[in-house]
């Protein structure tokens, strides 16, 4: 497996992000995102953003790989589903007729039924849904799948490895892992900066996951990078604190704006956007 390092910030970058590591020393932890406002800035920030796009084109290929029988879909920390339900219109157009399960995890209430909503609305009797309000720990599953997917929530397990066993445990053999985590580039080099502890740890990034797989003894495939951008310039306050994950104060809102400023490159568009990448990560239960 290849190492995943960040990509080198220019001078400028590094030395504000020298200056908001200052500003941060010795100092009480920023708070954290409330729940509800967190589902509300996330739909905000994926606005803002091309990633979604880009995750939802590469999984569905994916998916057509699977085959032309019964499919079932586990998806932890499935969020509002507005990923997850065009994945699973995807499957049910594909093969019309199939039959597809899919199981959500998802530890909010309030994203958990928007969900159930995104999912019902697609009307399509082959389609069965079910979603479970838990962590990926203490959710009552009890059934195998043909894919297990976690998008960008492996940050807030406990224990990555732990986590990627007890995934394994719910594929059927030949069964495939997916796992999409963000690297320490650019503006995760915010969030290690500035967001506050995940009770007992840091956000897992890529690299943390990499020694995880390694760690556990379980082969990945070649890991692919989603090169997606986002733009944070014209991004509402409440957008940029979940773009680094935590409350910010007043006066942070300044650096750290022009930190993202220092780090943008060109958009299609000639615009300034921050680069924002995701990695897939994924195996297969043998």
């Amino acid at each position: 497996m290849t190492s995943l390092v960040p990509t080198p910030t220019s001078t400028a970058a590094a030395d504000l992000l020298d200056d908001l590591r200052a500003l941060r020393q010795d100092v009480a932890a920023l708070p954290a995102l409330e729940p509800d406002s967190y589902a509300r800035d996330h739909a905000a920030f994926e606005l803002l953003s091309d990633q979604r796009g880009l995750i939802a084109d590469h999984l569905a290929g994916r998916m057509t790989a699977l085959g032309d029988g019964p499919v079932s879909v586990l998806s932890v920390g499935c969020g509002d589903g507005s990923l997850d339900v065009r994945l699973a219109e995807g499957l049910v157009r594909a093969v019309p007729g199939r039959p597809v399960r899919y199981v959500g995890i998802e530890p909010w209430s309030g994203s958990a039924a928007l969900f159930t909503a995104e999912m019902a609305a697609l009307e399509a009797r082959e389609l069965t849904v079910e979603v479970h309000v838990a962590s990926f720990a203490d959710a009552p599953v009890d059934e195998i799948f043909d894919v297990v997917v976690f998008v960008h929530s492996m940050y807030y397990v406990a224990d990555v490895g732990d986590t990627l066993r007890a995934a394994l445990d719910f594929l059927r053999p030949g069964g495939e892992l997916w796992v999409l985590n963000a690297p320490r580039a650019a503006l995760n080099e915010l969030v290690d900066v500035l967001a506050p502890s995940l009770e007992d740890h840091r956000q897992w990034f890529s690299a943390d996951v990499e020694d995880a797989f390694v760690d556990a003894g379980i082969t990945t495939d070649v890991v692919v990078t989603l090169d997606a951008l986002v733009d944070l310039a014209s991004s509402s306050d409440e957008v940029l604190d979940f773009a680094v994950q935590a409350r910010l104060t007043p006066e942070l809102r300044g650096p750290v704006r022009a930190y993202l400023a220092a780090v943008s490159v060109p958009g299609r568009d000639g615009a300034p956007r921050v680069p924002h990448p995701v990695n897939v990560f994924s195996t297969t239960r043998v």
